[in-house]
């Protein structure tokens, strides 16, 4: 009876909405950052490289699984909804459908497997491991899909091979990003 009438108060209620706004607020400006993120080309040969699989490190690094998983989510009901949030400014539910649309699907095994590993160790090379791992997760759904339009050898020769090195290169920059702003939202804390 008591937990009733306690649910039932305007501050738990206020309490309530506070958290659901700050959850979709998170939500909505983690995927502003996939969007753009998607708009920043690296030059590569021969497929370019976006940055957005380092953005889902970071956000994996820094978020909660919950908040980062419905950034991916909301990111890719953006996209399917016609807002051009994805590489190039495209949009719609053809393009998820298209010879790419398994790595943005990946992204959702990707962040949540960092995200959820995340706690276990701040380490450099412990966050590289789950990181990696993340990619992996994302190179295998993505290839998998990509080699329903192309075959599988050639799915890995263009959906794999190129970004080897690059991987590296993602990966270490997410994680010296995410210490950074860790580090900040730290000093933001205790000042």
């Amino acid at each position: 009876m008591n937990t009733q009438i306690a649910k039932n108060h305007p501050s738990f209620i206020t309490e309530n909405k506070s958290r659901v706004v700050s959850f979709l607020v998170k939500a909505f400006l983690g995927s502003l950052l996939i969007a753009i993120s998607a708009q920043i080309t690296i030059p590569s040969w021969p497929v370019p490289m976006t940055l957005q699989p380092t953005a889902l490190i970071v956000i994996g690094l820094i978020a909660t699984p919950r908040i980062a998983v419905a950034t991916v989510i909301a990111y890719i009901l953006e996209g399917a909804c016609g807002l051009p949030v994805f590489h190039a400014f495209k949009s719609g539910i053809p393009h998820l459908l298209n010879t790419t649309g398994g790595y943005i699907f990946g992204f959702i095994p990707m962040i949540y497997l960092i995200s959820s590993l995340k706690d276990r160790s701040q380490t450099f090379l412990y966050r590289f491991g789950i990181s990696l791992l993340g990619y992996m997760t994302l190179y295998m759904v993505g290839i998998s899909y990509l080699s329903l339009f192309v075959g599988f050898s050639t799915a890995i020769q263009l959906g794999l091979v190129p970004f080897l090195v690059k991987t590296v290169f993602s990966i270490s920059f997410a994680i010296l990003s995410a210490n950074l702003i860790q580090k900040f939202k730290t000093v933001k804390e205790v000042s």
